[in-house]
């Protein structure tokens, strides 16, 4: 089971990060305000693993929580849990991190990295296992973010159709690479049962160019190979906020891995908005 693990993994990172922050000038309603967003993810038909995130959306930052939980008897197949937090500052048309976690546990065995961006650079403060950094050029690394900002970077450029394409420099603990998003225009995503979502969404793939440090094959439920991408489905759900992910799916060994929105809510000034299931 450990290839379905990293899939899934890679999977509820995507969709925790890919989420809206406001703007520095706070000219919208997104201001002060919290959204909360529920995913189910599906691992060949089978619900595997509820995702649970709280996202703060600031004037000038940003802040993200993210759980999951894994279903019924997965549990037994896939002893796994997921912890990731991360924060930081709006600055401009930028989103640049103060710190970074994340926390796995396999069959109870807990892993972690943290990082933190003095001048713009990350630097590993924690580490569990522990190991050596991979050797980085200086330049290659100034402006470099965490995962999480990355793809909240990208979420947020989705402001027309086709805007997505984008490349970010990304260092997760372990590699220098690169987040290339790739725009594939609108789609249209029908009523259903599973999603609490149905409409027109602007269509993206993920690819990842490693550059420094080991490559694995399952690094990214794949993505590192470079023989696979992950499709993202970004829809506007709230006035004054930037698109988030209703949709988002990629192919494993095992058969599609696939998160949908399930519930959808904000609240703060402006009041609140709430997005559930089809009856």
């Amino acid at each position: 089971m450990l290839l379905p693990r990293r899939a899934i993994q890679a999977l509820l990172l995507a969709v925790a990060v890919a989420a809206p922050a406001a703007a520095k000038e706070c000219p919208d309603p997104s201001a002060g305000r919290t959204v909360h967003l529920v995913y189910a993810v599906y691992l060949g038909g089978i619900n595997a693993v509820d995702l649970n995130i709280d996202l703060a959306l600031g004037c000038d930052g940003y802040r993200l929580d993210l759980s999951s939980e894994v279903k019924g008897l997965m549990r037994y197949i896939l002893p796994w849990s997921l912890r990731v937090r991360s924060s930081g500052r709006v600055q401009g048309a930028r989103l640049v991190p103060r710190n970074a976690h994340t926390e796995s546990s396999w069959r109870g065995k807990r892993r972690w990295t943290t990082l933190e961006f003095p001048d713009g650079r990350p630097v590993i403060v924690s580490a569990r296992p522990k190991r050596k950094p991979p050797k980085v050029p200086p330049q290659e690394m100034q402006g470099a973010i965490d995962i999480a900002t990355g793809v909240l970077s990208a979420a947020r450029a989705v402001t027309r159709p086709g805007s997505c394409s984008i490349r970010l420099p990304v260092f997760d603990g372990r590699r220098r690479f690169d987040a290339v998003f790739e725009a594939l225009g609108e789609g249209e995503l029908p009523r259903s049962r599973l999603s609490a979502y149905s409409g027109k969404a602007e269509v993206c793939d993920l690819s990842i160019e490693i550059l420094h440090g080991r490559r694995k094959e399952t690094d990214y439920g794949g993505l590192a190979s470079g023989e696979r991408t992950m499709t993202f489905w970004f829809a506007p759900l709230f006035d004054g906020v930037h698109p988030l992910p209703v949709r988002i799916q990629q192919e494993t060994d095992l058969g599609g891995a696939i998160g949908h929105l399930t519930s959808a809510r904000i609240d703060g000034e402006g009041g609140s908005r709430t997005y559930g299931l089809p009856r």
